[in-house]
């Protein structure tokens, strides 16, 4: 429940205040979902950073559709605490995930070296599209921890 609006329940009631914005907003996510990078990987960073971020509406929002698309292992996302050690996470994903983290808890310490991994794991284009995908969901899960009252964060930190 949002203290802003009586009766909101999502993020998208919220929006609805700012027709135009709420348009641009969903246009820019539409794309991350399209682009070139593993919808897979994107779903598991948006996850992961929802954690870290105490964000619990997105853990409770509906999978993204290409992820689930493109086979999105529940199993992963319930292990996704674990994934630098976990097995089932491959060197692409681990290189995503440890930037996302990164890009939440010390934008400015991402290194050359970690970009570089970053795009032999996924192209420049990859880059490109994880990064500002990481800052829009930054945005995101702030906007949801600010105008909806919050629960207990999910998965540990």
């Amino acid at each position: 429940m949002s203290w802003l609006i009586a009766g909101a329940t999502s993020r998208d009631d919220l929006l609805a205040l700012h027709p135009e914005l709420a348009a641009d907003h969903h246009r820019v996510v539409d794309e991350f979902w399209n682009a070139s990078v593993d919808a897979r990987i994107l779903e598991l960073c948006r996850l992961r950073m929802a954690t870290i971020l105490g964000n619990t509406r997105a853990w409770d929002e509906p999978r993204s559709p290409a992820a689930i698309a493109a086979g999105l292992d529940e199993s992963l996302v319930a292990a996704l605490a674990d994934w630098p050690t976990h097995p089932g996470f491959d060197p692409a994903t681990k290189v995503c995930l440890g930037l996302a983290e990164q890009y939440v808890l010390d934008v400015h310490g991402i290194s050359d070296a970690q970009v570089a991994d970053v795009e032999q794991a996924i192209g420049a284009d990859g880059v490109i599209t994880l990064t500002t995908a990481l800052a829009t969901w930054e945005i995101t899960h702030r906007f949801d921890n600010a105008l909806f009252s919050t629960a207990e964060p999910r998965g540990a930190t």
